[in-house]
């Protein structure tokens, strides 16, 4: 797969599990942010969009060594990858975070804070002043991400369609009525 077409395979899972489209794109940010956009050592050996630990879940075997001494998850396709955050992981509560509160964020910040609520990234505790600094850390990266990305990649292929039918029409109209002058 190709990056872009990871992270169309990501906006669509996320869609089809009810996050918003602003979400979404979240969390294609965040797996180009933890993957140095598709290219770190553990996305490619693990086929592991962000660097998710192994605990035994369904499509996935023990992968590499991480550095704190447990295994990153290695799947079997990309997708499964994706499948393991987006429909497994995100879809449970976790240290008072509910799925709907992930996919209802509408901004980097809010939803780099839920994640780190939940124990998603980092080794320091929520609540203390060096989580903060890893918050908006994370934040910006999943940011930086999106920025590259653009707009218009993930919509609805037949909204590009009508944008694509509309501009043509009225190009054609201008014409028309130029000619008539």
């Amino acid at each position: 797969m190709t990056p872009k077409e990871i992270d169309q395979a990501i906006y669509n899972t996320a869609i089809k599990q009810g996050f918003n489209p602003i979400a979404a794109k979240f969390i294609i940010g965040q797996a180009r942010f933890e993957s140095a956009d598709y290219t770190s050592f553990v996305f490619r050996l693990n086929n592991n969009t962000s660097g998710i630990k192994y605990i035994g879940q369904p499509h996935a075997q023990k992968g590499t060594l991480s550095p704190e001494g447990d295994y990153y998850a290695k799947f079997d396709t990309i997708q499964d990858a994706i499948n393991d955050k987006i429909v497994r992981l995100y879809n449970i509560n976790m240290r008072g975070v509910t799925p709907k509160q992930l996919k209802d964020s509408t901004n980097a910040d809010d939803f780099a804070r839920l994640l780190k609520q939940r124990g998603y990234y980092g080794n320091t505790a929520y609540g203390t002043l060096q989580a903060e600094k890893d918050i908006a850390n994370y934040a910006n990266g999943i940011n930086a991400k999106i920025k590259k990305l653009g707009t218009f990649f993930f919509e609805n292929k037949n909204k590009t369609l009508i944008i694509g039918i509309t501009i043509i029409g009225l190009i054609l109209l201008i014409k028309y009525y130029k000619k008539k002058k």
